[in-house]
């Protein structure tokens, strides 16, 4: 696609950002990120508005949350209960759920910016059956933390070199999945710990109770 040429529209680019970000949702190989690098980067060029790149980014992120989110809802745990491997998978889900902390606003908001976290965790909060309102606030939330960074970055790159835009793309994208891997990494060593700490206290409580002496009973005197 020649992005010049895609500009010639804005309120189509703008439109087409949208669609990009919710298919990539859906199919996490879609280069939806990409398109909202690009996005600030023609931006910086003059070419379209920030603001508008930012809530087109954001409208289509939290469209294809909600789309994987009720999919999993709905469709996806009667699916899984007709096959044993369903089953599993469904146990897998829930055991991902139950790490990423999926109803929590924090974990959620950042999911998006962790490669394939974003539908993994919708996926998850639609099984556990996480409330569709509940969950459009917080993926509103990341959505537009994301997309603000996202366009950041390519408008940033843009302003800052004098490359060429294809290059200003990709340094921008390897930022963002640079950063991703590493809040990922993260939020797993965090989750880790904190794991890891709560069963050694439940241990060292257990310790515990078991070193108590039990009450001696009184002998009674036998008349």
């Amino acid at each position: 696609m020649d992005l010049l040429s895609f500009v010639a529209v804005p309120a189509l680019a703008y439109l087409v950002i949208a669609a990009f970000v919710a298919i990539d949702a859906v199919v996490p190989a879609f280069p939806g990120e990409v398109l909202v690098v690009s996005s600030g980067a023609l931006a910086a060029a003059g070419h379209l508005n920030v603001g508008w790149s930012i809530a087109a980014a954001t409208l289509g992120a939290v469209t294809g949350d909600l789309a994987v989110h009720g999919m999993s809802r709905r469709a996806l745990p009667g699916a899984l209960e007709r096959t044993r491997l369903g089953r599993r998978l469904k146990a897998k889900i829930a055991r991902a759920h139950e790490r990423m902390g999926s109803t929590s606003a924090a974990a959620i908001i950042a999911a998006r910016f962790v490669p394939l976290g974003r539908t993994t965790i919708a996926a998850a909060a639609g099984v556990a059956g996480i409330p569709p309102r509940r969950f459009a606030v917080f993926a509103f939330a990341g959505g537009l933390l994301w997309a603000s960074w996202t366009v950041g970055l390519g408008y940033v790159t843009g302003t800052v070199t004098d490359a060429p835009l294809w290059l200003q793309v990709a340094i921008g994208a390897a930022v963002g999945v640079l950063v991703g891997v590493w809040a990922g990494a993260a939020h797993t060593v965090i989750r880790t710990r904190r794991r890891m700490t709560d069963r050694a206290r439940a241990a060292e409580a257990a310790a515990t109770d078991c070193d108590e002496p039990s009450p001696s009973r009184t002998p009674e005197l036998v008349a």
